[in-house]
């Protein structure tokens, strides 16, 4: 018979208790590792359902940045050209502006000499200062032209500041050809 054998009922004393802790300690030792197992095996199934889940919410949450991401894109191209369209309407509107006041102001030129005189040549400086050359014919259209200058002048005729004389020209045919410049309010 050997010692050691777990099978032989006829142990020594001093064996029985040995192979009695030794059976114990390996149960224990099993009993651990079977933990250990368990724990191991637990924590690569939870390990693999976290990656799973995390993969599945990670794929939706792309899909949606995506679709977000695609609308945007699209989008940027309107809102560019939105927002090109509203300066080009703002600058046009802007100029439309200053071209409705220099029809005003062309008609408001025009009315002033419109009775006895008309006028020949109508042109701005860079000071918004009108240059026209009025054509009279007469001496009495010459003297409303000047009336006219000094009333304005005076502040009698509305919507304009001053008027200058700046020359005057006889010509053979009764005509007089007067530069003035025109500023208005």
């Amino acid at each position: 018979m050997k010692t050691g054998d777990s099978f032989n009922l006829n142990l020594l004393p001093s064996q029985a208790k040995f192979q009695a802790a030794r059976m114990k300690l390996q149960g224990t030792f099993r009993r651990y590792m079977g933990i250990a197992a368990i724990l191991w095996v637990l924590t690569i199934v939870v390990t693999a359902v976290f990656y799973i889940i995390t993969g599945i919410s990670l794929n939706s949450e792309n899909k949606k940045y995506q679709q977000a991401f695609n609308g945007f894109k699209g989008m940027s191209d309107e809102i560019v050209l939105s927002q090109l369209i509203k300066y080009r309407i703002k600058m046009l509107g802007e100029v439309l502006k200053d071209r409705f006041e220099y029809s005003t102001a062309f008609e408001k030129i025009m009315s002033i000499f419109s009775e006895k005189a008309t006028m020949s040549k109508f042109e701005i400086d860079l000071n918004k200062e009108f240059k026209i050359v009025v054509k009279a014919i007469g001496k009495e259209a010459v003297n409303f032209v000047e009336d006219k200058a000094v009333e304005a002048n005076n502040g009698k005729v509305e919507g304009v500041k001053s008027i200058s004389v700046s020359s005057a020209k006889y010509s053979s045919n009764g005509e007089w050809l007067i530069n003035m410049g025109v500023v208005l309010k």
